[in-house]
C-alpha cells in the first residue's frame, strides 16, 4: 500500500464518527499486523524494498496511542522482532 494511502486510510479511521473506538483500535491492529508481516517478508526476500513501511509501522502505532490502546503485540516482547 502507498505510504500516502496509509495516511489516508488512518485518518479515515480515527475520524469515523460511525465507529466505536474498539472498533477503531481492531482495524489499526488489522493494518499493524498485515505492515508487520510485510516487513518480515522484506527482510527475507532478497531483494528488500522498505517502501517506507516502517513510517507505516510508526504513523499505525501513533494512530493506536491516540486511541489510548497499547499497539505492542507479543511478538515485540520476544528477542528477535522488527
Amino acid at each position: 500500500m502507498p505510504h500516502q494511502d496509509m495516511n489516508a486510510d488512518i485518518r479515515a479511521i480515527l475520524e469515523d464518527k460511525d465507529l466505536s473506538t474498539a472498533k477503531k483500535v481492531e482495524m489499526l491492529e488489522r493494518m499493524r499486523e498485515s505492515v508487520r508481516s510485510e516487513m518480515r517478508a522484506a527482510t527475507e526476500s532478497a531483494m528488500v524494498d522498505d517502501n517506507d513501511v516502517g513510517d507505516e509501522l510508526k504513523q499505525i502505532d501513533e494512530a493506536l496511542e491516540h486511541l489510548s490502546a497499547d499497539p505492542a503485540s507479543p511478538e515485540d516482547r520476544g528477542g528477535a522482532t522488527l
